[in-house]
């Protein structure tokens, strides 16, 4: 039974590998420019609910003011002002030109529990109190609080895990404040518990399936669909970000500018077919001697760089190593593919830019080339490795 439930779900949103249901399950599965994408979408989306409610929050005091008695209007105030103030630190908060992905998922919980606990503390004194007419109306809105939290997950695109982290509180919480106090009560409450439960299974649907397209929709954007290495304009976003962010943090950050040798020969003997599946070859071999957080990005042509961020000289030529011990595959005609590198480094090199890190990695890529190519030169001109010569 689960399994298909499994295959209808795979079927709705397009998932044809496990490595798909992976994306969906953690963001710890999820590539730089898709958490960098999502963390846009999500602040902006974030901001514009907290403004909105910082807002409407404290001015439907005005509402309560005019249809409920004075001593329940004051504490319901105070609630919402004190909301209000809560509203806005988080629009503050996700108003900033870059917010780690995890203080977003912070603020969004902050914006949905608020709410929340604002229904719990204003549910049992609305309890006591019995209205008819507009007053009535107007305490039934307050008892669909957890309704409209529910509700307001459609609009981000969140993981399975992250779904889970935030509603599964929100579903104890509710379902205990829905619970029947006495027999009379059964019906009702039921009725709203089993709404509950049915709003949060669409809003997880909507939720996971927006996570999906945007998923595929960053996939193609930001990966070389021939060889599904980053491309070249994600690759900037890349270089900028861990650029800055090695600076701020002193920390070490290696470029390697990788060129395939004689790579217009083999193009041109055995056709574009044969070139492409080089291409396919090289960038596969080259994801098997990096670690998971590096990147591989198509730079141009047969030009790729390799982005190494909290790698120092050293950890770049271990990764130089296993590219020229295990090779990058074969040539058409039986030889091996080789390639001339240029490695430069944020640090040693003292570069203030991630274009001065591009140019100098180039520079020294084209001295490997002039050196009789299948080398790498590093700093000082230094060559810090050497395949075997082709034959």
């Amino acid at each position: 039974m689960m399994t298909k439930i499994i295959d209808l779900l795979s079927e709705l949103m397009g998932i044809t590998t496990p490595e798909q249901w992976g994306e969906l399950l953690s963001s710890k599965e999820h590539s730089l420019p898709i958490k960098n994408h999502r963390a846009s979408i999500l602040a902006k989306r974030i901001c514009i609910f907290a403004w909105l409610f910082a807002i409407l929050v404290p001015a439907w005091s005005l509402i309560d003011y005019l249809l409920l008695p004075y001593e329940l209007w004051f504490q319901l105030a105070i609630l919402r002002f004190i909301s209000g103030f809560v509203f806005l630190g988080i629009a503050i908060a996700c108003n900033k030109r870059s917010c780690p992905l995890n203080k977003i998922f912070i603020s969004l919980t902050l914006l949905l529990y608020v709410p929340t606990f604002f229904y719990l503390i204003a549910n049992p004194i609305l309890a006591d109190t019995h209205f008819a007419g507009l007053a009535g109306a107007l305490v039934n809105i307050y008892s669909l609080l957890p309704f409209l939290v529910i509700a307001a997950l459609t609009v981000f695109a969140l993981t399975i895990t992250e779904l889970l982290i935030i509603t599964l509180p929100l579903i104890v919480i509710t379902i205990w404040s829905l619970y029947p106090e006495s027999s009379a009560d059964i019906s009702n409450s039921f009725m709203f518990i089993w709404l509950f439960l049915l709003l949060i299974g669409t809003s997880f649907f909507s939720s996971i399936s927006q996570m999906r397209y945007m998923i595929s929709q960053v996939t193609r954007a930001s990966f070389d669909t021939l060889t599904q290495a980053m491309t070249r304009r994600a690759g900037i976003e890349s270089l900028e970000l861990y650029t800055r962010m090695a600076q701020l943090q002193n920390n070490h950050l290696s470029l390697l500018f990788i060129d395939l040798d004689h790579f217009k020969s083999l193009n041109d003997d055995y056709g574009h077919d044969a070139g492409d599946n080089a291409l396919k070859g090289a960038v596969a071999a080259l994801k098997n001697y990096i670690r998971k957080g590096d990147s591989v990005i198509r730079w141009g042509g047969e030009e790729f760089l390799i982005l190494l961020p909290h790698a120092d000289q050293g950890d770049a030529r271990r990764v130089i190593s296993r590219i020229f011990e295990q090779g990058l595959g074969q040539r058409p005609e039986g030889k091996l593919l080789t390639a001339s590198m240029g490695l430069s480094e944020l640090i040693d090199d003292n570069i203030d830019s991630w274009k001065a890190l591009v140019e100098l990695a180039d520079q020294r890529m084209y001295h490997a080339k002039e050196s009789g190519r299948a080398r790498c030169v590093g700093s000082d001109m230094q060559i810090l490795g050497q395949a075997e010569p082709e034959t």
